[in-house]
């Protein structure tokens, strides 16, 4: 399955963008997410949930509460297959050599 259409999907509203930049330093508590955007907790467990299934992020419970993280590993294969699917075909109709993936990409 191609992980780019729920990603583009995840990341195509600006508080989704405003989340995964919030999540950059560490794992915040959803009350967190919640006090910083101003968001009631239905609408940021709706956010949390599409990125979620995008893979981009990952939670575990503490009592009442969720925590959540990005998940960098997703992250780093998602920026490989944008490498891959977006600019390697430019690369072979410029005539240049394919580079040859580390492997982090499958």
């Amino acid at each position: 399955m191609n992980p780019l259409p729920p990603f583009f999907k995840a990341l195509g509203e600006e508080v989704r963008l405003k989340i995964i930049e919030m999540l950059l330093p560490g794992e915040l508590c959803v009350c967190e997410i919640m006090e910083q955007l101003g968001l009631s907790q239905p609408a940021v467990s709706h956010h949390m949930k599409i990125l979620k299934q995008a893979g981009l992020v990952s939670d575990r419970r503490e009592g009442k509460w969720i925590h959540y993280s990005l998940d960098k590993d997703m992250f780093d294969y998602l920026a490989c297959l944008l490498q891959d699917q977006l600019f390697e075909p430019v690369r072979r109709s410029a005539g240049k050599k394919r580079r040859e993936l580390s492997g982090k990409c499958r």
